[in-house]
């Protein structure tokens, strides 16, 4: 977990802020995910980074949720890219991603959005309407 500094933390209003954000995982060799925590006023308040395998990165609901109430965060965005470069949200992204949403309303944060990247291509699960 990594707390942003607050007088330069960004504001991550829609999905190009998020892209902005989380564009270096486009290129990244393997898997990787973050997640970014935020404030009512959707300013960052920490992110979390974790590196994965070829084709896969696991990160716990439960994770996301004790650093969303560490960081006592009021929504949270998370990205993860596709070194294949298909951003189609996989069959487990979009299981994880009701599953994250659920988990995250019983402690009352909001799941903003999940973000796949691949490259300079980008596919919101928001957009899609699994959020």
């Amino acid at each position: 977990m990594v707390p942003a500094s607050p007088a330069s933390a960004p504001i991550i209003a829609d999905l190009a802020a998020a892209c902005a954000l989380f564009a270096r995982l486009g290129h990244a060799a393997t898997e990787a995910v973050a997640v970014a925590y935020l404030d009512p006023n959707r300013r960052l308040l920490g992110m979390r980074h974790v590196a994965g395998g070829r084709d896969q990165v696991r990160i716990a609901v439960r994770s996301i949720a004790a650093d969303a109430l560490a960081f006592a965060a009021q929504g949270v965005v998370i990205a993860h890219n596709h070194p294949s470069g298909d951003v189609t949200p996989s069959t487990r992204d979009v299981a994880f991603t009701r599953a994250l949403a659920a988990g995250l309303r019983t402690v009352e944060v909001v799941l903003l959005d999940h973000v796949v990247i691949a490259g300079d291509r980008v596919a919101s699960l928001r957009a899609m309407g699994v959020v």
